[in-house]
């Protein structure tokens, strides 16, 4: 049974939430279940609005990771043939996969939310602000919590995962690290 097959009537989903949330492997395993196009951020240049419009303008269906656009996702999700994934993981288990492998984006990402606490984690910010704002102003709005991907076909367990660094999802064949280089 394919988890993601109610979304593939839609031509564009954008993946996102917090930094760190699995938005990457989520949006592969949507990819893979929907037969639609698989955008990692880095093609879209990590925020960049105008690649991400540039993709939709190619008429092919796409999943799009892009959780450095989660501030801007109300505003760019407008359209019925839109759905937005919005991936929800322990908060604790964010902050330490940042830690694990630095990730240095809390400051970029804070400029976003400038109107927002200051004492709070950035992963938090977001998702007050999805719950609060931008949620109710989507019609095609979905969560997914990030411990359901256990049951997909391309799940790794935590063990396999353990020295994994922030743009890898699988092993070779050879159990070698994959990295998506974009």
């Amino acid at each position: 049974m394919l988890m993601f097959k109610h979304l593939k009537k839609f031509s564009t989903i954008l993946v996102t939430g917090p930094q760190r949330s699995g938005t990457r492997i989520c949006a592969k395993m949507i990819a893979k279940d929907t037969g639609h196009l698989y955008i990692d951020e880095l093609k879209i240049h990590i925020d960049s609005l105008y690649l991400l419009a540039s993709w939709q303008k190619k008429k092919e269906a796409i999943v799009v990771q892009c959780p450095s656009l989660s501030r801007y996702i109300h505003l760019i999700a407008n359209k019925p043939e839109i759905a937005v994934v919005w991936m929800l993981r322990e908060m604790n288990d964010i902050y330490a996969s940042q830690k694990r492998i630095g990730w240095a984006g809390e400051a970029i990402e804070r400029m976003r939310y400038e109107e927002y606490s200051k004492d709070l984690p950035i992963a938090r910010i977001k998702l007050d602000y999805w719950r609060k704002v931008q949620k109710p102003k989507i019609k095609n709005a979905f969560e997914v919590e990030y411990e359901s991907l256990s049951s997909h076909r391309l799940w790794l367990d935590k063990e396999e995962r353990v020295n994994f660094r922030s743009n890898q999802t699988k092993r070779d064949s050879n159990g070698e690290i994959v990295i998506f280089r974009g």
